[in-house]
């Protein structure tokens, strides 16, 4: 008789999942105004393949299913889940129509941390607050509406985002503090998830720090030393050259002042680039150097078609020749985990020239010769930077990557930067995001032509330029630094050199102007993750057969939601057989 209990017992809890029901504040429109209302959010995580389903009534708009995915990644990053293990569920329920909004991603994130941890959360906390990738959280409007939503919910402690304690209100700054003060609500400004999982699970959560390894960061600053003597010499002895040529020609009216301002600000650059090589920087100078000779090798180009010494279309002929012997020594390369980072960069860079180089040629057809001597010169010096980054290469081969496993890595982070881009458009309808759509074009046309890695670089410039925004209304860039530094403090407990992550990271250092600094820290931080990525991805054993099609992966083996109504229906079965058991020798 006990074993049957037992055995039932354990159906039922299988047969059952665990969820978290959190209650979040919204913005309902009505006939006199905004009015805050608190919306209910029910939560359930089962194994899975890494999918999130979302079920609202009444219907949201987009936004919130991209901030629902969002928030399950970040979710995983914080518990040291695998996503691909998992699926969400999360059913959104209000009495009255809400606006839409990404608010609710910093509440998402939240359940979805203690529906993952098994945690009980505090039902007095609420909050309000969209969720970055980075785990920061982002900021929102209707904050009073929202205040007066968590006093209908009852609610004592309501979490705003950091910087959004003064509110204007119909012409008027008002102190969200002290208004829920007066609603017998405290307002506590938070600036990341880990400061709001605090309130809602009493536990002192804090982003797990890792140290810095000094053996990979001096591999690192020996590597960038070579290639920053390299082109440093480069540079400055071109500067000679140039400035010779420069001050023994006497150029057309209207020419002699833009190029006395272009060398001038190569100088300005080489002079940057030799006070950041003697401090250390050696990629900062490395890139300074790289964006003088951009402007050298156009003075040069252009000094010489206007003596007469330089015919335009064999020049451009020149750079296609050679840019095709480059891509073909790029691509012969076998990839592996050791050289996976440096054929990224050579690949992007080399793709990158044969753009500039297209239009060379479509300036050229249109009579705009100028246009094509500049962007012919950026070209090959785009090319020649893809082999600085191939001669970092170490000539010994090391275990060869599965192009099935780059496949898949590639057609994860396809979808993420689409989920990503989506998402940010939905929020800013107003800012013109084509420079990421047209990243995401490029990466779908390489994935089409098997092109996996450079699929991964071009996702990782549409993710980046789609956060650009949240970049922008962020009031600090401390915590996406510190963010993009601890990424890069792990990728080395492998003894593993982040070259990309880390020359990013020491740019950002460099530069004065907040919105590309915080951009470059998101580089970082998105190549740093890469490479951790690439780490799991060895240890990666990917199902018998699957395809893709389009830009989904069908795996062919396993259909987790077949398996699971499977399951459910045989689970059912026997609850009813040991119940219709137990009941009849009760009855006897």
């Amino acid at each position: 008789m006990k074993k049957y209990i037992v055995l039932l017992a354990l159906l039922v809890l299988l047969s059952q999942s665990f969820a978290v029901l959190i209650k979040a504040p919204a913005v309902s429109e009505t006939s006199t105004g905004y009015v805050g209302v608190p919306i209910t959010i029910d939560i359930k995580v089962g194994k899975g393949s890494g999918n999130v389903y979302m079920d609202t009534l009444p219907l949201t708009q987009l936004d919130m299913q991209g901030s629902a995915r969002i928030a399950y990644k970040v979710a995983c990053e914080i518990t040291g889940k695998n996503p691909n293990n998992y699926n969400v569920y999360i059913s959104v329920r209000s009495d009255v129509p809400i606006v839409g909004g990404p608010s609710a991603g910093g509440t998402m994130t939240v359940g979805i941390v203690s529906e993952l941890m098994n945690w009980s959360l505090n039902r007095n906390v609420m909050m309000t607050g969209m969720i970055n990738p980075d785990g920061s959280i982002g900021p929102v409007g209707g904050i009073l509406e929202k205040i007066e939503a968590a006093k209908k919910a009852n609610c004592t402690i309501f979490l705003i985002p950091k910087g959004q304690r003064y509110v204007n209100y119909n012409g008027k700054i008002i102190d969200a503090v002290a208004y829920g003060k007066r609603l017998g609500v405290k307002v506590i400004e938070v600036s990341n998830i880990y400061q709001a999982l605090k309130y809602f699970t009493g536990k002192d959560i804090e982003m797990k720090k890792y140290p810095q390894n000094p053996k990979v960061e001096e591999e690192y600053k020996k590597i960038m030393k070579n290639l920053a003597d390299k082109i440093l010499k480069e540079s400055n002895e071109k500067y000679e050259e140039v400035k010779s040529e420069v001050e023994s020609t006497l150029y057309p009216i209207g020419y002699q002042s833009i190029v006395l301002e272009k060398l001038k600000n190569a100088k300005a650059l080489l002079n940057k680039a030799n006070d950041e090589y003697l401090k250390g920087d050696y990629y900062s100078a490395t890139s300074r150097a790289f964006n003088a000779l951009i402007q050298l090798e156009y003075l040069d180009k252009l000094t010489k078609y206007l003596n007469g010494e330089l015919e335009l279309k064999d020049y451009l002929n020149e750079i296609e020749t050679q840019l095709f012997k480059d891509k073909e020594k790029i691509y012969s390369k076998n990839l592996t985990y050791d050289n996976f980072e440096i054929l990224l960069a050579a690949r992007e860079r080399i793709f990158e020239a044969n753009n500039y180089l297209d239009l060379a040629w479509k300036s050229y057809y249109n009579g705009d010769f100028d246009s094509a001597l500049y962007y012919g010169s950026f070209a090959k010096l785009r090319g020649d930077s893809a082999m600085w980054w191939l001669s970092l290469m170490n000539d010994s081969e090391g275990d060869i990557i599965d192009k099935n496993k780059v496949k898949y890595l590639a057609q994860q982070y396809l979808s993420f930067s689409e989920t990503l881009t989506t998402y940010v458009e939905t929020l800013f309808p107003s800012i013109d995001f084509s420079g990421a759509e047209e990243d995401i074009k490029d990466a779908k046309d390489a994935y089409e032509n098997g092109d996996y890695l450079l699929t991964i670089a071009k996702c990782i410039d549409a993710s980046v330029k789609a956060e650009l925004p949240l970049v922008m209304i962020g009031n600090e860039t401390t915590y996406i630094k510190e963010y993009a530094r601890n990424k890069i403090n792990l990728v080395e407990q492998y003894n593993i050199v982040p070259i990309s992550a880390l020359s990013y990271y020491e740019y950002a250092n460099n530069l004065d102007d907040k919105i590309t600094k915080a951009l470059y820290y998101k580089y970082s931080s998105y190549y740093a993750q890469m490479d951790l990525d690439l780490i799991k991805l060895e240890k990666i054993k990917l199902p018998k057969t699957y395809e893709i099609h389009g830009n989904f992966l069908e795996v062919r083996e396993y259909n987790n939601n077949l398996v699971n109504s499977v399951v459910t229906s045989i689970i059912s079965v026997l609850i009813g057989f040991v119940g219709g058991y137990m009941f009849r020798k009760v009855k006897a």
